[in-house]
């Protein structure tokens, strides 16, 4: 297991100091401690309660005035602090079942579907089964110790047990080991943590903010050139569309199964009895990304068992759109996915009437996404069905044109594109810092008992 120690150099170089003396913690993930701390199991610094669920079909032991949290609540939440749970008891739920209230100030921790999600109570709460909540035996900072838990999340995630799905065990909860320095300096960390953490997080919010105006821009881009042309004085015409507005006056209008001669669904009968390691590529809608569809996906198909299964076997040029999970996605099949099988996909077999890369964007645009929405269908998961999918309508530009749009698309989404991967790479490195910085302080892998002198955005390191 990786402990704190591997990461803090990156922290350290910034500027934050280690304690000046350090004593072995006996604890794996921990390692060395402040000489002046300790380390100490959870069951010393809390008392873990176990929650319970009342019976679900009865009426009266719902929809009270008790707050009964579940791991989806901890899950959604924004803050860590748990003011308003999705659902409450009646007194007679609460007594119906062996759930118990905790004090406000106490730790809620998910203990499995998953284990981790982690809140403060702000007020007196209960809990399901699938949470165990920390309730101080002695003064304790509770903000230190929800960092402290949130550091240790793989430590708890790998003591969890069970073949259906993971869970924590009480005793596993009670038995890890935490390292706790005196009050004064747990309240210090806090602080410190909660105020650099705020400003990383502000800056990942300017981050993220930004991803989706480029995607927003990509999206506009994409959908003008796609139903309005290259030419900004090409004369126009009324599409007849009350959505659409106006399309150039050369271009036709009309629905995707008078532009593509089969338009299907990959209908593979139990796929295990085909998948395997080696062998042609065999893709769900999972496999499929805007504008590609993934080829070092690990599900194989021997060659002689995707030709034998000809309706759902894919050629280059071929476009494949997600219809379930994230309907509308669309991908064109490359070259080096020849002969792949798929299962589920709509599939939008190439023909000459069309480029693929200019269909594709058409496919992505807002004008198809917008159709997509108006069908789509399903409450667990969206999804739309080939009936659908066959009278939606494109703009048709003449096949020069096509070409001159795709590739101008191509030209101008790839800056686009690396610009967000970019800005992406840059928010895994922000939130991988996060992470580190939160596990060096709750560690004492470093000092910030002078913070104020240390911080972690100095000289725009961030």
């Amino acid at each position: 297991m990786t402990d704190a120690t591997d990461s803090v150099p990156e922290v350290r170089h910034r500027g934050f100091r280690p304690y000046p003396k350090y004593t072995e913690s006996g604890v794996e993930w921990l390692g060395e401690i402040p000489e002046h701390w300790e380390s100490k199991a959870v069951k010393r610094q809390f008392r873990v309660v176990n929650g319970s669920t009342p019976k679900s079909g009865a009426a009266e032991n719902w929809d009270g005035d008790i707050p009964w949290v579940t791991p989806d609540d901890l899950g959604k939440m924004n803050d860590r602090v748990i003011n308003e749970p999705s659902r409450h008891l009646t007194r007679k739920g609460y007594e119906s079942c062996g759930t118990q209230m905790v004090r406000a100030g106490s730790l809620v921790l998910s203990t499995r579907a998953p284990i981790g999600h982690l809140g403060i109570a702000g007020t007196a709460v209960c809990t399901n089964q699938g949470c165990r909540s920390l309730v101080f035996r002695r003064l304790g900072d509770e903000r230190y110790f929800y960092f402290q838990l949130h550091a240790a999340r793989p430590v708890l995630e790998a003591a969890g047990r069970g073949s259906t799905f993971k869970e924590l065990g009480s005793e596993d909860l009670q038995s890890t080991e935490l390292a706790v320095p005196p009050l004064y300096e747990q309240r210090v960390i806090a602080d410190f943590l909660d105020g650099e953490t705020a400003k990383i997080d502000a800056l990942l919010a300017k981050k993220e903010r930004l991803i989706e105006l480029l995607q927003e821009k990509r999206t506009a881009l994409v959908t003008r050139a796609v139903t309005r042309g290259l030419d900004p004085n090409v004369p126009m015409k009324d599409s007849g569309v009350q959505w659409l507005d106006k399309i150039p006056a050369q271009w036709q209008l009309g629905p995707l199964k008078r532009i593509s001669p089969e338009i299907t669904v990959g209908v593979v009968v139990n796929p295990s009895t085909y998948v395997q390691t080696e062998g042609v590529p065999f893709l769900y809608g999972s496999d499929i990304r805007e504008g590609r569809a993934v080829a070092a996906t690990a599900r194989r198909m021997s060659d002689e068992d995707s030709k034998s299964l000809s309706k759902s076997r894919l050629s280059a040029g071929d476009l494949v759109c997600v219809r379930v999970g994230a309907p509308g996605v669309t991908a064109v099949i490359s070259p080096e996915l020849e002969g792949a099988n798929c299962a589920s996909v709509l599939i939008v077999r190439h023909a000459s009437t069309f480029d693929s890369q200019w269909l594709c964007y058409a496919m992505n645009s807002r004008i198809v996404r917008h159709q997509v929405e108006l069908v789509q269908y399903g409450a667990a998961q969206e999804q739309f069905n080939v009936a659908h999918a066959v009278e939606f309508v494109v703009p048709l530009a003449p096949a020069s044109e096509q070409r001159e749009i795709a590739a101008f698309l191509d030209l101008r989404t790839t800056k686009l594109d690396a610009l967000v991967t970019k800005i992406r790479e840059a928010v895994d490195h922000l939130k991988e810092f996060r992470t580190t910085l939160i596990s060096a302080a709750v560690t004492g892998k470093i000092d910030v008992r002078d913070a104020p002198d240390q911080a972690t955005t100095q000289g725009g390191a961030l």
